[in-house]
């Protein structure tokens, strides 16, 4: 049975962005994983993927499969599907993997994390992306910006991921493998927690949050997001993780976060992975909790057609 290096569950935009940088740090045979057979055929047809960074295009040849057709076993599986997605890739995972197997979830907010930990153990880990991406077809991907991801397992530091790294960083990436992940997760909780709710429902860029209310806003919900980790043991500063997630904003000013592209594309949010888990913390008088039920507020709407038609 073949062995591949490299398998991502998931041929969304950071997951062709996982597959550029493998490519470009020499991994050849990449196997991605999609839910949609019409994403398969037209991945097949162009032979690969493209990824637009600096106004540069570069192919990178995958062998697109659909997630019911697991083929070979994989050393390492990203798992780049949304938080709501990952309870249907467990049987493919377990089809993919053996003994040494790493698998790395990817995911914005928490819970997929824990699950893959629940389900796989000590194969599973964490990754904490901090990258900008827009895929305008199944083929094509826009790479916006960032390129750092931290890796780390919950059970200490697993040099294991370290091989992972080195090819992802000859590829152009900035891939760390830490002790403490948990830290990092929570940073990148409160950048979501922040930018994703807001620009969603201002259908707006990220430049929104740095106006004046997007401050006062921003400054209410860090507030929180450090009350609830340090319920969980995580110490942050507050003021020091309210100036990162501003210069995160101002970083990515031109860019929709994917909160704010799922409600423009009337899709399903991973807020409770976000926001909501903030509120499962804290309790239903917390902003965060507000924040949590407007989104689906708004999606409810969306998915019921109470909007107004412009075309009228």
């Amino acid at each position: 049975m073949a062995l591949y290096d490299l398998c991502i569950v998931g041929g969304g935009s950071i997951g062709s962005i996982m597959a550029y940088y493998g490519f470009r740090g020499g991994l050849e045979n990449i196997v991605v994983y999609y839910g949609s057979r019409r994403s398969v055929e037209e991945v097949s047809r162009h032979g690969g993927i493209t990824v637009s960074l600096d106004r540069d295009d570069y192919f990178v040849p995958v062998i697109p499969m659909h997630y019911t057709s697991p083929m070979g076993k994989c050393r390492f599986i990203l798992n780049c599907v949304k938080a709501y997605q990952v309870p249907n890739t467990h049987l493919l995972t377990r089809y993919l993997m053996d003994s040494s197997t790493r698998i790395v979830y990817m995911q914005n907010g928490f819970g997929s994390c824990e699950e893959g930990y629940r389900l796989f153990g000590h194969h599973a880990a964490c990754g904490v992306v901090f990258i900008g991406a827009l895929r305008t077809s199944p083929s094509h991907v826009i790479h916006m910006g960032g390129n750092t991801v931290y890796l780390g397992s919950l059970w200490g530091f697993d040099e294991a991921l370290l091989e992972l790294s080195t090819w992802m960083n000859r590829g152009d990436g900035d891939f760390r493998v830490v002790g403490g992940i948990e830290k990092y997760r929570w940073i990148k909780l409160a950048v979501n927690a922040v930018i994703n709710p807001l620009t969603a429902i201002a259908r707006a860029r990220n430049s929104s949050i740095l106006g004046k209310w997007g401050r006062i806003l921003a400054e209410k919900i860090i507030t929180e997001v450090v009350e609830a980790a340090s319920r969980k043991g995580v110490i942050l500063d507050k003021e020091r993780l309210l100036r990162l997630v501003l210069r995160a904003a101002e970083n990515t000013r031109d860019n929709y976060s994917s909160m704010a592209m799922d409600i423009l594309s009337r899709r399903r949010t991973e807020v409770d992975y976000i926001n909501g888990y903030i509120a499962g913390i804290l309790g239903e008088n917390s902003i965060n909790y507000f924040l949590t039920s407007l989104i689906h507020f708004i999606e409810e709407s969306l998915e019921d057609g109470h909007t107004y038609n412009t075309s009228r």
